[in-house]
């Protein structure tokens, strides 16, 4: 799960922000964006999460958490435009058996 994460202290580390992420699960990888010209972060970034689990439960942990004083905000990255969205399989409830099943 790809989650979109801004509001970032110019001095966090893409390391630091690593082991943060990573008490709620597997991450892939981080990227926090950087200017040309001044080489400073811009504050905000992405973070590849193994699984939509540890996406999720760090989505509820870490939006609106401070960190050095700022409150990050987390949410699911939206896809690129032109890029088509992973369709992911909604699973359903198990039906349950009734004595006429059985039969």
């Amino acid at each position: 799960m790809n989650l979109f994460v801004s509001n970032i202290d110019y001095k966090i580390s893409e390391d630091e922000l690593r082991k943060i992420f990573e008490q709620y699960g597997e991450v892939k990888s981080v990227k926090i964006l950087m200017d040309l010209e001044t080489k400073k972060s811009k504050g905000y970034g992405f973070v590849l999460m193994a699984d939509s689990y540890g996406g999720q439960k760090a989505t509820i942990r870490l939006n609106r958490r401070k960190l050095n004083g700022r409150p990050l905000s987390v949410v699911e990255a939206r896809p690129k435009p032109g890029e088509e969205p992973k369709k992911t399989r909604k699973l359903r409830p198990r039906r349950k058996r009734t004595q006429k099943d059985e039969d």
